[in-house]
């Protein structure tokens, strides 16, 4: 049986302004794939379930969640930071490199995904868009 670990994540609604929203993702289990991690931020309103497994955030049916966070499509991943590494200096994410997209069938384990690891979600577009043009207006 594979370990149940907590996800911290931070939804990006807007690379230009940075805007943000984080909330951590409990009892997640690590062999999951990022499909099985994106079903569960887009579709936890069609899967509500009162045990203790899936209690911890049904991201659309969540208070915590602002509304327009809760509207957006998010269709990539990125791992911000690894638990007890060190952190870059990056405010949101590294623009280096390619996001994992939210249909892959990698294993979070198989991502280097551990238990406080920080991982960013965001839609692919804004993040293409801002990796060839770099604006920040905040």
């Amino acid at each position: 049986m594979s370990q149940s670990i907590t996800v911290p994540v931070t939804f990006i609604r807007s690379f230009k302004y940075r805007t943000t929203c984080y909330l951590p993702l409990s009892n997640i289990p690590q062999s999951a794939t990022v499909k099985d991690l994106f079903d569960r931020i887009h579709h936890g309103k069609h899967h509500i379930r009162y045990t203790l497994q899936y209690s911890c955030l049904e991201v659309k049916i969540s208070s915590v969640i602002p509304s327009p966070f809760k509207n957006l499509c998010y269709d990539a991943l990125k791992v911000r930071h690894k638990a007890f590494n060190t952190k870059s200096g990056e405010l949101l994410i590294d623009l280096e490199g390619d996001p994992i997209p939210s249909n892959s069938d990698l294993t979070l384990e198989s991502l280097g995904i551990v238990n406080e690891t920080e991982v960013a979600v965001f839609k692919m577009s804004d993040f293409l868009a801002q990796r060839d043009n770099p604006e920040f207006l905040w």
